[in-house]
């Protein structure tokens, strides 16, 4: 990828994964025996100063096909009833292994698939193990997705009892047409009933909405955005669909649908025009992606009144870590990323008998030390630089960062680095430019990979910018 600088246009293509997790889960890869492992997460203890959970749940009633996370098909509830004594097993038994209350946990996420499968009694056992484990007095975020057609008012109220206090769910578009082809519920009313289950019973409520699809329209994704908006949702979340991991399926149906395909800078001038809308309906940006509801007029480029604490983890500062429970969850932390099985019979019958099975991936600290600049200056806007060890960072993530206050996409304080407005604008591509070219080299091989099945493929203009 080159700097180009040519007016607006600063990168020669865009990088077609927008959110990525970093260091990469592919270095130095073992499987740890109870001692090792103990000694790991201890020594994340040693290391950290803020904690976020994350909990996944990979349960569907229908697969999207534009989802790339470790999922299956719901059956019966004895599935979900096993799977929620191996996730409660899998915190007993890290709470043999690690001391909890050591480092404060400031949010906790619950993801999948679809957590709001979960039977009431299921989230009432979940619940009673959080309380139980960990200091849930330092925990300022609670998230919990759910899926439209299994909000349920039983189900909202027993969350908000254990502390929920973001309930989030995936508008994607209203478009009965995408909404069919990306195996969502087509009955518009069915998402009115939930976000009026969910809006008064949550501080936050978020719903994500997607955008160019080839052979979608700006009118549609106005179009979503004000459904959004209507419906009464404190936070909306809006990107750019990622054809890198979109089913194949999901593919094949699109060329069949259409020829047209969304140019690269299409979306970018998109990207402008949902940003000025959504301030217009009161909505201001926090991260990349993010908008929230501010009652006070912003005239910040990113707001600084809210932040997504869960986020300032997975994209924030060395000393904010993450903590994973549940089929393929990840836990990162210094010099460690450690993965559980992706297998959902294999965590389930492995944790009914307490034995735990992961993978660590191990890296370099100095990854560690560049995670604020390429993750979190990109995604939040911002780092202050007395949370940087500017002094131990490689000179040649200096270089770049030099190169991008020359091309007007970061400015340096006296105190911080920040985006500029066309900084934010190019973001994901500022988050791929500034990691280390190994790092880029994995990234660049999981979309090869990706790309070569039959039938997906990303075409030139989806992804070159034109400059001359």
């Amino acid at each position: 990828m080159k700097l180009v600088n040519n007016g607006v246009v600063k990168f020669d293509y865009q990088f077609p994964l927008y959110n990525f997790f970093f260091p990469s889960q592919s270095l130095d890869v073992f499987q740890p025996d109870e001692k090792k492992l103990s000694g790991l997460l201890n020594g994340a203890n040693n290391k950290a100063a803020s904690r976020a959970l994350y909990f996944h749940i990979p349960f569907c009633e229908a697969i999207c096909s534009f989802c790339p996370f470790t999922r299956g098909l719901y059956k019966n509830e004895e599935d979900i009833d096993r799977y929620t004594e191996a996730l409660i097993k899998e915190i007993e038994y890290k709470s043999r292994l690690m001391d909890f209350k050591a480092v404060p946990v400031r949010a906790i996420f619950f993801g999948g698939g679809t957590p709001s499968l979960l039977s009431p009694q299921n989230i009432n056992d979940i619940g009673e193990a959080l309380h139980r484990f960990f200091d849930m007095s330092t925990v300022e975020e609670f998230s919990f997705e759910f899926n439209i057609t299994s909000v349920t008012r039983e189900r909202a109220v027993v969350l908000a009892d254990i502390g929920v206090t973001h309930a989030r769910f995936g508008l994607q578009t209203i478009d009965p047409g995408w909404r069919k082809l990306f195996n969502l519920n087509e009955d518009i009313t069915e998402i009115e009933r939930a976000a009026n289950l969910l809006v008064p019973t949550f501080k936050h409520v978020l719903c994500d909405i997607m955008y160019g699809m080839n052979g979608s329209s700006e009118s549609q994704t106005l179009a979503d955005i004000d459904k959004a908006v209507e419906l009464g949702v404190s936070n909306i979340d809006i990107y750019p669909i990622n054809n890198v991991v979109t089913s194949v399926k999901l593919h094949k149906k699109i060329k069949e649908r259409t020829a047209e395909v969304f140019p690269a800078m299409r979306k970018l001038n998109m990207k402008l025009m949902i940003d000025e809308h959504m301030r217009q309906k009161g909505y201001y940006p926090y991260n990349g992606h993010g908008y929230v509801r501010q009652t006070n007029s912003q005239s910040a480029l990113i707001t600084r009144d809210y932040s997504f604490i869960y986020h300032e983890h997975v994209y924030g500062y060395a000393d904010h870590d993450l903590l994973g429970f549940g089929v393929g969850a990840i836990s990162s932390f210094a010099e460690n990323v450690i993965t559980n099985t992706s297998l959902r019979e294999q965590y389930i019958a492995k944790m009914t008998t307490g034995e735990y099975i992961c993978q660590v991936s191990q890296h370099s600290p100095v990854l560690d030390l560049v995670k604020p600049v390429v993750l979190r200056l990109p995604y939040h806007g911002e780092i202050e630089k007395s949370q940087v060890a500017m002094s131990d960072l490689p000179q040649g993530l200096l270089d770049r960062l030099q190169e991008l206050i020359e091309a007007d996409l970061v400015i340096e304080t006296a105190t911080t680095f920040e985006l500029t407005k066309l900084g934010w604008l190019w973001y994901s591509n500022i988050m791929f430019y500034l990691i280390p070219e190994n790092e880029q080299n994995i990234l660049k091989k999981i979309v090869f990979e990706k790309l070569s099945a039959n039938g997906r493929d990303i075409t030139r203009d989806e992804l070159i910018y034109s400059t001359g």
